[in-house]
């Protein structure tokens, strides 16, 4: 058998240049399905996973008919502890009470949405909560703090320590006034979140709202998102009628109509990609082979059994096919690999952009997996060698005295 391959390896390389441009083919081919996947999984993964950009979460409950109007009388009014909700041990959870409103300064007023949050939990599943660049997060139990966004202080005049007067319709249709102070102004790849979001204590929206204990919405950020139907399917049957309980698709429909559209897409191309090495594959052991038929056919006239002859076809398509998938996987894994550490912008300006509600970071890291490297690159082997069978099948069908006569 070492025999074989030893013959094989010289064999491919007595036509270099038609070898070389196989190879280059099945290489490229497979560089870009290990790469192209890598970008796909990359943007729908951060998508998915870092849905904090927009403070959303993987699963989330309301009251039953919370959303359609936004009325805050609508609220969880006992919702359970964590421990009642079976989530998995590393889940992140909040509540929130929301409300719009009108923040006013002495230089003109803005429309808000006002969360009235625990800080502590919220930080988890915000990220612009995390990215505070004047002043602090308001400390438990300060009634008077709010956290503002970069845009918003930008358009009110707003400095640390300046006023802040909120307005909101209360739950018994009044309105709810009060001034509170700026503790802080954070930063978010999201314009419309700095200019629209502003955070207070639970405490203090309650009071604003004329509320008891009671929140509007609950919050679960998972770290594999593709718990989330699981999670949301247990909630259900724990909470009951009373809560409406709803996951990312349904939060966020774009992202799964994103996602089966990719996958359709990595499909297709890997198919035209290994449609394309199968015929490159052929077409170059088919030439070598016609090239030889005489000196197939001596092989047979001194007795060389038929079996050998197949080997040694199917020893230069390993040959061809193993350089290849080498390099190619080689090529498409390094560079999967760097962007998944570093990163690359996908549009020309700005940190982000909205896609229906959705929240997508211009930065997209790459996924690499190298499981998916080894798959397809296993699939392009196998592509490979299946087709070198034929060439190799061929010729041993000819007769020697039939074989030596074909020039």
């Amino acid at each position: 058998m070492n025999g074989t391959l030893l013959l094989g390896w010289r064999n491919i390389w007595r036509n270099r240049r038609r070898t070389l441009i196989s190879m280059s083919a099945i290489g490229v081919g497979l560089f870009l399905v290990v790469f192209y996947s890598g970008i796909v999984g990359g943007l729908l993964g951060n998508a998915k996973n870092e849905l904090d950009n927009a403070g959303m979460g993987h699963v989330e409950v309301f009251a039953k008919g919370y959303r359609p109007k936004r009325d805050v009388a609508a609220t969880l009014a006992a919702f359970p502890e964590r421990a009642a909700l079976q989530l998995p041990a590393d889940a992140e959870l909040g509540t929130r009470v929301l409300a719009r409103g009108l923040a006013t300064s002495a230089h003109g007023s803005e429309a808000i949405q006002l969360n009235g949050v625990d800080f502590a939990a919220e930080s988890l599943l915000s990220a612009h909560l995390r990215q505070v660049k004047q002043g602090a997060l308001p400390v438990d139990g300060d009634g008077k703090g709010v956290l503002v966004g970069e845009e918003l202080a930008t358009r009110l005049n707003l400095k640390v320590g300046g006023k802040l007067r909120l307005m909101v319709q209360r739950a018994d249709t009044e309105m709810g006034a009060d001034l509170f102070r700026v503790r802080g102004v954070f930063h978010s790849i999201a314009p419309s979140i700095g200019q629209r979001q502003v955070y207070v204590s639970q405490a203090a929206a309650r009071e604003l709202l004329g509320l008891s204990a009671a929140t509007h919405q609950a919050v679960i950020q998972l770290s594999d998102p593709v718990q989330a139907d699981a999670v949301a399917a247990r909630l259900k049957v724990t909470l009951g009628e009373g809560y409406e309980v709803l996951t990312w698709a349904e939060l966020v429909p774009v992202l799964k109509r994103m996602e089966a559209f990719t996958d359709t897409v990595v499909f297709f191309l890997a198919m035209f990609v290994y449609l394309l090495v199968g015929l490159g594959v052929l077409n170059t052991m088919l030439m070598s082979v016609l090239e030889r038929t005489r000196e197939f056919g001596v092989l047979l006239a001194l007795g060389t059994r038929p079996a050998r002859i197949v080997r040694l076809v199917i020893a230069e398509s390993f040959w061809i096919a193993t350089l290849s998938v080498v390099v190619g996987a080689a090529a498409g894994a390094l560079l999967t690999w760097h962007f998944s550490q570093s990163g690359f912008h996908i549009t020309g300006g700005g940190e982000s952009f909205q896609l229906e509600g959705a929240t997508i970071g211009t930065l997209v890291k790459t996924r690499f997996n190298p499981w998916d490297v080894v798959r397809a690159a296993s699939f392009v082997y196998v592509m490979a060698l299946i087709v070198g069978i034929y060439p190799a099948t061929r010729i041993t069908r000819l007769q020697p005295a039939e074989a030596l006569r074909r020039t």
